[in-house]
């Protein structure tokens, strides 16, 4: 396999596994007494800062060549496409966040992660191909293993019917995400796109939550600690991988390898905040990241099988 085949899938699995550290950070704002809504506004807002300081070095370094391919910023007719993916981003985090104060955290991880057969769904139609054989199975190897690892039990009855909806619209709008990710202005750079995406997510949740974020004093009360590091590993680093990674792969394959982010997320919560973890979780996690793997697994066997009847 080439080297650049490697890095594109690796980046977005790379940039599902940044997700992991950050949901554990959320936790320690939570428990710091932070509300969800300002955990989110500081999240977006210190990841645009990071995308911004690095789309401005990455300006006046181009400039100061002379060069002209000057990081272009996206086309205006298509400025509505890339809206879309910022919003999509920004409403991924506004349900999850309120789905989690009704409905209990391991049945919110569970509706999030529909969103892996919605983007199959998605890409099948826009494609009207049906998805390879290796990408399905490798959906009910993760379907099962996400089941084991957010350690599914009794008490999934009398679920509050909003939460459950708030929950599969942060899959809808992650779905929605990737696959946008991967189509829309894809010729602009990885820094430059990143930042646009997230300046408009960034101006969407201050609608949606208000500007008095800025002057409510959560800032000063010590957010920014936490704001920083989910700002980088759940904002800013996701954003740019995915920014380079989702438009040389598939939807299917973009989909798979993202989902790491819940291995990652479990085996985080262990390091710490010394969550228990069950040996039947743990199995679900191996059984997560075989999910992952398979679909390559089952191409790297397939090349060599067919590397060896052709020297047959």
């Amino acid at each position: 396999m080439k080297p650049y085949h490697i890095l594109f899938p690796l980046l977005v699995f790379l940039g599902g596994c940044s997700f992991g550290p950050s949901s554990s950070v959320i936790k320690m704002a939570y428990e710091a007494g932070f509300a969800a809504n300002d955990v989110v506004m500081s999240q977006y807002l210190f990841g645009w800062i990071m995308m911004a300081l690095l789309a401005g070095g990455l300006f006046i370094s181009s400039a100061a060549r002379k060069k002209q391919s000057v990081p272009h910023l996206p086309k205006w007719k298509n400025i509505a496409g890339i809206a879309a993916v910022g919003i999509s981003l920004a409403l991924v985090s506004t349900c999850y966040i309120f789905a989690l104060q009704t409905v209990p955290a391991h049945i919110a991880v569970i509706l999030l992660f529909q969103y892996t057969w919605m983007d199959i769904i998605i890409e099948a139609i826009y494609t009207r191909k049906l998805p390879k054989i290796s990408i399905m199975t490798s959906l009910v190897i993760l379907t099962a293993g996400t089941l084991l690892a957010a350690g599914v039990g009794a008490g999934a009855e009398n679920l509050d019917p909003t939460g459950v909806l708030l929950g599969l619209g942060s899959a809808f709008f992650y779905a929605i995400y990737i696959f946008l990710l991967g189509k829309v202005e894809v010729n602009v750079h990885p820094i430059t796109r990143s930042f646009v995406i997230l300046s408009f997510a960034l101006v969407f949740l201050i609608c949606v939550f208000s500007p008095a974020y800025f002057v409510s004093g959560v800032l000063e009360a010590g957010i920014w600690k936490y704001g920083i590091l989910i700002g980088i590993l759940g904002c800013a680093i996701p954003s740019f991988f995915f920014a380079i990674g989702t438009p040389k792969i598939s939807t299917g394959a973009a989909t798979i390898l993202s989902s790491s982010e819940l291995p990652a997320g479990i085996i985080c919560s262990v390091i710490i905040l010394s969550e228990a973890v069950s040996p039947l979780q743990w199995v679900g996690v191996v059984m997560l990241f075989f999910g992952i793997a398979y679909p390559y697994i089952a191409e790297w066997i397939m090349s060599k099988k067919g590397r060896r009847e052709i020297s047959e």
